[in-house]
């Protein structure tokens, strides 16, 4: 047995099983909710702290710090136990929230956030580990699609709670409304995980590991981060931390493959389901994550909807999303079969970005709907169908950083995918805008200009007339690239290796 590794795992009650996972969904919904309720009140928030130059901050300072601690999180969990490590991490969130609640000033708010993020990078993955402590691989797709539906539900209802709590109450409910829902969670996770086998020896914990993951990840964040924001990856200020953060990445991989117990085995890669699961997790999510940000964009921009109109446009990719997840989680479940589920889902993602980059969004409402939610069910066939077989697949010592480390790499995925496809957008914008007369009122950057209106005080319905051609050829391009990406998941789909779930 490897050093850390817990005992034979306990068997579960279908009764406690309900109950635990009662306590890590609402633990999950709170760590994807924060990540996307303070999209629609950002502007609130700048205004009462006076604080527009650092608006960004209050979303990317969550984003960074719960992705670069996700893979800490799950081996921490391993070494110390799901239930300490989670409750640890639910206690800082709900302390960091409280912060974010009573900040007055916004590098106060966005130093809070980033504790948040710390606290809701574990509340993720020590989650996913718990539901392979809980139920045995067989079992495991139904309730995994349950976990996949929560992530669906939160992306959407998050901006719609946020632009809720800012309008009729003030932003400072966004924070406040952790603390009733964290609580439940403390106590729910507290009394339901204590069963839980701990680890039979003394851990040793690989401190420098952590640093170097901690320190190539947050520049390569950063750099895409900024890559979304500036509309390419060319500048220098997102060329150079992209530098630092490969630099430090190549680091971590010599210094890893001395340790003993290092804090992210590179034998996991060695197996040929996590290292599938890993490039299908990381090239899926670079779609899904786009798609959810790119797609209300389109219903505007192409369009003319209003914010909230565009977002209600996300409720049949949301529903499909789930949907799909509970579909086949529950397939998986009954057959024991699960490798057809991501190739089908990757083909059918392939395919549906490929029609809307032809027929494009906004000319039919009900060609809309079904080409949406086919885009959301297409999703909803991966998600729990990549978790699943990881979690079969790996020893019980290594369930811990096998799992976060696939929830790593979808949350770096999701972040390159969306600046990727960003900057095309941008690009496909520029040129498009800069041949037509009239443009100067852009200013010299019209892609930014367009995709923030009212920051840029651009919004002229005129202007936006003449651009519809430009802004259709444009969402075409990104589509098309998004379709690429797509295929390459339905090839790496292919390496994912079928062997039988077990049982126990």
């Amino acid at each position: 047995m490897a050093e850390g590794a817990p005992t034979t795992p306990v068997q579960f009650s279908r009764s406690e099983i309900v109950s635990i996972l009662s306590g890590l969904m609402l633990a999950m919904f709170l760590a994807s909710l924060d990540q996307t309720i303070v999209a629609t009140s950002l502007s609130t928030m700048a205004r009462d702290l006076n604080g527009w130059a650092l608006m960004s901050w209050v979303v990317s300072a969550y984003l960074v710090t719960s992705t670069i601690t996700t893979p800490i999180y799950g081996r921490l969990s391993d070494l110390y136990g799901r239930r300490t490590v989670l409750l640890f991490a639910i206690a800082l969130f709900l302390g960091a929230s409280v912060l974010c609640a009573l900040s007055q000033t916004m590098p106060e708010l966005i130093a809070a956030r980033a504790l948040q993020g710390v606290g809701g990078g574990g509340l993720r993955s020590v989650s996913q580990a718990a539901i392979a402590d809980v139920i045995p691989p067989r079992e495991r797709g139904r309730y995994q699609g349950y976990f996949s539906s929560v992530m669906a539900v939160s992306n959407l209802l998050g901006p719609v709670l946020g632009g809720f709590f800012a309008d009729y109450l003030t932003w400072h409910w966004i924070f406040w409304i952790n603390i009733p829902f964290g609580v439940l969670a403390l106590v729910l996770c507290n009394r339901n995980l204590r069963r839980l086998a701990k680890p039979a020896r003394r851990p040793t914990i690989d401190w420098l590991g952590a640093a170097l993951i901690l320190g190539s990840t947050t520049p390569i964040l950063l750099a895409a981060n900024r890559a979304q924001a500036a509309g390419g990856w060319g500048r220098v200020d997102v060329l150079i931390p992209l530098a630092i953060g490969i630099a430090l990445l190549a680091g971590l991989i010599v210094w890893e493959r001395e340790m003993p117990q290092p804090m992210i085995p590179l034998r996991l890669f060695a197996n040929r389901i996590f290292a599938a699961g890993s490039l299908i997790s990381f090239s899926m999510f670079m779609v899904m994550t786009a798609m959810i940000i790119l797609v209300p964009l389109d219903f505007e921009l192409a369009s003319g909807l209003a914010p909230n109109e565009a977002g209600m446009r996300l409720i049949p990719m949301t529903g499909g999303t789930v949907l799909g997840s509970f579909i086949a989680g529950q397939l998986v479940s009954r057959t024991g079969h699960y490798r057809i589920f991501p190739i089908l889902g990757a083909a059918a993602m392939t395919v549906v970005c490929g029609a809307v980059a032809a027929l494009g969004l906004g000319r039919s409402w009900p060609l809309d709907t079904t080409l949406t939610a086919a885009l959301g069910l297409s999703f909803g066939f991966q998600l729990p169908t990549v978790i699943v077989p990881v979690q079969n697949a790996l020893d019980l010592a290594d369930t811990g950083i096998g799992l976060s480390s696939i929830m790593f790499f979808r949350l770096i995925g999701g972040a390159f995918g969306v600046a990727l496809l960003s900057g095309i957008l941008v690009s496909g914008l520029n040129s498009g805008a800069l041949a037509l007369p009239g443009h100067d009122v852009l200013g010299p950057n019209p892609g930014i200009s367009l995709l923030h209106p009212d920051q840029q005080g651009t919004g002229n319905p005129a202007l936006l007339a003449g651009l519809q051609d430009t802004i259709r050829a444009a969402f075409s391009q990104v589509f098309v690239y998004a379709a690429v990406i797509s295929a390459l998941t339905t090839a790496a789909s292919f390496r994912l290796r079928e062997i039988p779930l077990r049982g126990r």
